[in-house]
């Protein structure tokens, strides 16, 4: 490993692991980490999922459809952010129409 992007040790499900990250990005990591630990443990105590593994990509699963809903929300919101621009443009432009001439 570089200096540049150096080994964080982040534990999930009791286990360590050596993640390389630069040093901007060790903070958010650790962040991640513990997040998904948390999220793990949370769907543990629900006990419907039996094994690390299936419980991993169950969490993972439920991550990712999140980050698609988010993005979904976040696309829908530019888009009526550039219909209103444009209909602030529109009003401008009538608006100063109706100004009399000097």
């Amino acid at each position: 490993m570089s200096k540049e992007a150096s080994g964080v040790t982040v534990r999930v499900l009791g286990s360590e692991y050596v993640i390389a990250a630069p040093p901007d990005q060790r903070a958010e990591l650790l962040a991640c980490a513990g997040h998904l630990n948390d999220r793990l443990r949370e769907q543990a105590r629900g006990g419907r999922v039996v094994g690390n593994d299936r419980l991993l990509v169950v969490v993972a699963l439920n991550l990712v459809h999140e980050l698609m809903q988010a993005r979904t929300a976040l696309s829908e919101q530019a888009t009526a952010l550039q219909r209103l621009v444009a209909l602030e443009a529109r009003l401008s432009s009538a608006l100063h129409a109706l100004e009399p001439a000097p």
